[in-house]
């Protein structure tokens, strides 16, 4: 029992202040009385967003299943209790990202990212929220009931529906004017002249657009599109003048789908040479061009299934390669490869083939490749086709048999970098040219052990020395990086670094999370004072109130409480890792310590404020005499 006999008083300072701090105060549902806690604001952000969703957001967690749903886009493997696989997020090459299938979470130990399934989907689709919910309860045939987003969001998908629909009006319109007798004798003719079967039209849902200014405007002004509409969605144009124009005319249209089966843009290609070529949809609210892989909406089974992804530059090379049978390409839509083009592919392979044309442009394309692959850790190979040849040309004339061999023949992209410009090189002046072509790649490489890799090989390839070339890559590096910015000597695998929490910290979120029982205790010692981290200190304050409020909690309802991501992150590592509490005897322990390094603590605290009075300090130390109260002792 904590209580005096006396309360001394001298002046206006009572020593009753000092005695109340060991008191609870605080009622919990089971009638106990305990310490009050802080109560959290509710994140802003959620209140009309992600408040009004909770009965179809528990209803969706409820029926999915996190391992089935991440396993289609990464490559997950058991561990454990947990999978593993590959961070889809951010370049790694041993897989910290796992799925723990009984919390229904996923964290990745790189990146720092997590959550929930909606957490998954609104990263890897870059979807709001109201977005998520809407495709997950699709997916579940959950029923969502009307007027259930923000108004904001609500007006977003409003937009990006209304974009979605004159997507597939266009796309019909296409493949109705494709099959005109008469309209559509141009682009069939075409087809048919590059080997490409009915069954391959259908399947890549291909068009034509006629050359007219008002073809598709007309069909969209029947169906009462607002044309500002159509403007955003990239098939119409705005004259300066005023008035309107279809963007494609005279072009066979090859429709861009997502992993969805939705129309999210457009690829054109003239009939004839002139120019330009090819012309694609222009940034939209649902296409984006770096991050957009034509075909492979079709594809990635297969690229599981392999294990590889071929990487192609054009629509028809897609095409005429799956018509031949190879199912794992995809394409880049004539764009430079990106970042995010190749973290969507790591998800389901485990290196990519890259096949470029053999002209210079395609050679370059490939060497610009180089950095971006090894930055993801993504392992590449390249192959170059036979002077005039593309993907297309070549495995109609030879056969899918030539290409596959040439597909094993590939290398890796710097070896046939540097073979590329050493083979230049017929000079040693000619050698240092080739290095200074050589170093502005190589400094994009983040992974320093990969780096000093590809220096030897450079350096027994050239005959320049190792360290004459790290001088120079040093050199260049301070040359490139912005004034004031420090050159990292080294880097973590992804993501923000925080610092690393101190054990003690960890045990207290450990014993709430995984030993709810001993909720009661370390509340009432108020371990919160024990605690450095600002975001498990935020936590524990959560788990406190909702055990206030409720009489328990579940780990994972705690992710939608979440005010900062820090706190998110910290909660996400803590359930993803093995408790540093292993068994209930080690919690009695811990929870014992707990108690008697806080009512330590606060009888130093209260200490330093009554230096210099002795009857409070002999109260305290009787307080410090008594200890803290055991487990059996009642909560007045």
């Amino acid at each position: 029992m904590w209580s005096c006999k006396k309360t001394p008083v001298f002046g206006s300072f009572s020593i009753s202040w000092l005695i109340a701090s060991f008191r609870p105060t605080a009622t919990g549902s089971d009638g106990s009385r305990f310490r009050q806690v802080k109560r959290l604001p509710r994140k802003k952000a959620l209140k009309g967003v992600m408040g009004s969703y909770q009965s179809p957001k528990e209803e969706i967690k409820r029926s999915a299943d996190v391992v089935e749903l991440i396993g289609q886009y990464v490559k997950l493997r058991k561990a454990g209790r947990n999978y593993v696989g590959l961070c889809p997020f951010h370049a790694e090459k041993d897989p910290s990202f796992t799925v723990n299938p009984q919390r229904q979470t996923f964290h990745c130990f790189g990146c720092k990212k997590g959550g929930d399934i909606f957490d998954f989907w609104m990263e890897y689709h870059s979807t709001s929220f109201p977005e998520a919910l809407r495709d997950l309860a699709e997916r579940y045939h959950i029923p969502l009931s009307e007027g259930y987003s923000a108004e904001a969001e609500k007006k977003r998908m409003e937009e990006r529906d209304a974009v979605f629909r004159i997507n597939e009006i266009a796309a019909g319109y296409f493949q109705q004017t494709l099959r005109h007798p008469s309209a559509g004798k141009p682009a069939r003719d075409y087809l048919k002249k590059r080997r490409i079967p009915d069954e391959t039209i259908s399947m890549c849902r291909l068009g034509f657009a006629a050359d007219k200014w008002d073809g598709l405007i007309r069909v969209l002004a029947d169906q009462h599109i607002d044309m500002e509409t159509a403007v955003r969605a990239g098939v119409v144009v705005k004259k300066e003048g005023g008035g309107y124009y279809d963007r494609f005319r005279g072009r066979l249209i090859f429709p861009i789908i997502d992993q969805r089966q939705q129309v999210i843009g457009f690829g054109g290609r003239v009939l004839d040479d002139s120019l330009p070529k090819y012309l694609n949809s222009p940034e939209s609210p649902v296409f984006h061009k770096a991050e957009t892989l034509y075909g492979l909406h079709a594809s990635f089974n297969a690229i599981r299934e392999k294990g590889r992804a071929v990487l192609v530059e054009g629509y028809m090379d897609w095409i005429s390669l799956r018509k031949h049978g190879l199912k794992e390409a995809v394409a880049t839509l004539g764009t430079a490869l990106t970042d995010r083009h190749v973290r969507k592919l790591k998800g389901y392979a485990k290196e990519a083939i890259v096949v470029f044309d053999s002209d210079e442009s395609g050679k370059s394309a490939m060497l610009r490749s180089l950095y971006v692959f090894s930055n993801e850790g993504l392992a590449a190979r390249a192959v170059v086709l036979p002077d005039g040849h593309d993907p297309d040309s070549l495995v109609n004339e030879r056969g899918l048999d030539t290409f596959e061999k040439l597909l094993d023949q590939g290398v890796p992209i710097f070896d046939f970098f540097l073979e590329q410009k050493l083979t230049e090189a017929k000079s040693d002046e000619g050698k240092v040219r080739a290095l200074r072509e050589i170093l502005p790649a190589l400094s994009e490489i983040r992974d320093f052990a990969l780096r000093s890799l590809y220096v030897r090989r450079l350096s027994e390839r050239s005959g320049i020395r190792e360290e004459v070339i790290l001088a120079e890559l040093k050199t260049g590096d301070k040359q490139r990086a912005p004034k004031g910015q420090l050159i990292p000597e080294k880097e973590n695998s992804g993501g923000t670094a925080q610092k690393k929490p101190p054990i003690g910290d960890l045990q207290v979120l450990s014993l709430l999370l995984y030993y709810p029982d001993t909720i009661p205790r370390l509340m009432k010692c108020d371990c919160r004072i024990l605690v450095s981290d600002p975001q498990i200190s935020e936590l524990v304050d959560l788990i406190f109130e909702k055990y206030l409020q409720q009489g328990g909690f579940s780990p994972e309802t705690l992710l939608d409480d979440m005010v900062n991501d820090g706190a998110k992150e910290r909660l996400m590592e803590t359930l993803h890792r093995p408790s540093v509490v292993f068994s209930e005897q080690d919690a009695i322990q811990c929870v014992t310590e707990l108690e008697e390094k806080a009512h330590k603590k606060k009888i130093a605290a209260s200490f330093r404020k009554v230096k210099g009075d002795l009857v409070a300090q002999n109260e305290l130390l009787k307080l410090k005499r008594q200890g803290p109260p055991g487990p059996e002792q009642a909560r007045d």
